[in-house]
């Protein structure tokens, strides 16, 4: 009865149109021409003696960004193990006269977390504190990863509702400058929290949840309003998820984005200089898992952008055609199920890069890709990895890239790995045009270099958030000269 129930389930995967292409046969019979792709990169990674990015560590404190390029320089760093030792640190810069940042885990491409002074990192402040199964509200300690975060909930049986791809990052850091998933029912991290514990700039212990209007400044916050020690959240019970990617033109996916972009949770690899286009439409399922190989193959995808990406660095015009190479594998469909954060998040680290982000409601989504295949065609810009579009539930944080909970938001994700100039000026003309035209928000983790009056225009409770800011932190204790520049507090 068993093997006929699973002829059946094969029979209406066929019947459906699921996985029948070659590709998706190959991945689950046979992994011989993925294998050669794989090891043809990985010989030519290893050619190029390829430096992965390393996200911070707390035995071995060197202070960079995600690229390398943002340097700190401290007088004085602190690991705190204790909620007593991070309020004593507070309090003696709030009266010494001296600043703090929090580090996270580095995963960011701003001068937002750079200090000269005091810097801390929760690396040590990490684990569960309570999971409530009659409110499924699972509280951590601040400096947890997502990835052992996941490891935690899989544990209890629940699971994140929604997750970015990368889980390097803690939930701090994730939650304070918006990090998101993908998916017009689904919000960014911040608006899962329910409460929030942290030390203000005179070295109070405050609690916060969504009944004190101070949490909305507080949800997304970049830092600026104390040292979060203890975030809540709210869960579910653990589920599987169905992912199926399909090729497609980018003209296909921009004409028909009303449609392709309506389901559970979708998103695109957009390759501009080939014009096409790989789509992942997410979905709860009850099916077993399956298609563990095609997830490794899929995945080592990684490998080859670092090829593709050391090597177009060096010779900018060999992006076209290299690209061209990694979007046939991208075009190729496939399908896999696993548990929720095993599909929502990726295998591999990513190759160094420079990263950006333009947030955009979601009627100028269509408008937004075309300008920006317009910037990278016409500036002849060597954009030498996948475009990422996401589609984001708005919420109610003041400082929210996604503020405006009766709106859905896209948010695309420029990638580039280039020399300085190079880059900055691509993500330079992408905004110019996308402010302009769409009044585009910016990701506050990512490449950003609007100023007061920009971020002012963009945010309509921005006064509201500097008033409880300085309320929480009057001496500015949690300041630095990037967050000065930015918002002129």
């Amino acid at each position: 009865m068993a093997q006929k129930n699973k002829k059946t389930d094969r029979a209406e995967r066929k019947k459906g149109g699921k996985n029948t292409t070659l590709w998706s046969k190959i991945c689950r019979k046979s992994v011989l021409l993925p294998s050669v792709f794989g090891c043809l990169a990985v010989i030519l990674w290893v050619f190029c003696v390829y430096d992965w990015p390393q996200l911070y560590r707390i035995e071995d404190p060197y202070k960079v960004s995600y690229d390398g390029r943002i340097t700190f320089n401290l007088t004085h760093s602190q690991l705190p193990e204790t909620e007593a030792e991070i309020v004593q640190i507070v309090r003696d810069a709030n009266n010494q006269g001296r600043k703090i940042r929090v580090l996270a885990s580095g995963h960011s491409w701003s001068e937002i977390a750079q200090t000269q002074d005091i810097m801390i990192s929760l690396g040590r402040y990490k684990g569960k504190v309570s999971f409530d199964p009659a409110t499924m509200e699972y509280t951590v300690k601040a400096g947890t990863r997502l990835a052992e975060l996941n490891e935690l909930l899989d544990k209890d049986h629940v699971a994140m509702i929604n997750l970015g791809s990368v889980t390097g990052q803690t939930i701090a850091g994730a939650i304070s400058t918006a990090t998101h998933g993908t998916g017009h029912g689904f919000t960014n991290l911040a608006a899962l929290v329910t409460k929030l514990k942290f030390v203000s700039g005179s070295g109070e212990v405050m609690t916060v949840d969504n009944s004190d209007e101070r949490f909305r400044a507080l949800q997304v916050s970049i830092g600026m309003c104390g040292v979060i020690t203890e975030v809540t959240l709210k869960v579910e019970p653990e589920y599987r998820l169905s992912e199926v990617r399909s090729g497609h033109t980018l003209d296909e996916c921009i004409n028909e984005l009303d449609t392709l972009s309506k389901g559970e949770r979708v998103k695109y690899w957009v390759d501009f200089h080939n014009n096409v286009c790989n789509v992942f439409n997410t979905s709860k399922t009850t099916e077993e898992p399956f298609g563990f190989m095609c997830s490794v193959v899929s995945n080592s995808i990684y490998y080859a952008f670092a090829v593709v990406t050391r090597i177009t660095y060096l010779v900018p015009s060999l992006t076209t055609p290299l690209m061209k190479l990694v979007s046939l594998t991208l075009m190729t469909p496939t399908h896999r199920v696993a548990k929720s954060y095993e599909i929502l998040t990726d295998f591999f680290r990513l190759p160094i890069h420079q990263e950006s982000e333009v947030v955009v409601e979601l009627k100028d989504t269509a408008e937004l890709i075309k300008t920006i295949r317009d910037v990278v065609i016409n500036g002849h810009f060597p954009v030498n990895y996948v475009t990422e579009v996401r589609f984001v539930k708005g919420d109610d944080a003041w400082l929210s890239p996604h503020y405006g909970s009766d709106k859905i938001f896209c948010a695309v994700t420029l990638t580039i790995y280039a020399p300085e100039k190079t880059s900055s000026a691509y993500f330079d003309a992408v905004y110019t045009n996308a402010t302009r035209k769409f009044n585009g928000r910016v990701h506050w983790g990512k490449y950003f270099t609007s100023g007061p009056t920009e971020i002012r225009a963009m945010l309509p409770r921005f006064d509201d958030f500097a008033d409880v800011r300085l309320k929480l932190d009057p001496n500015g204790v949690f300041m630095n000269d990037a967050l000065k520049k930015a918002f002129g507090f």
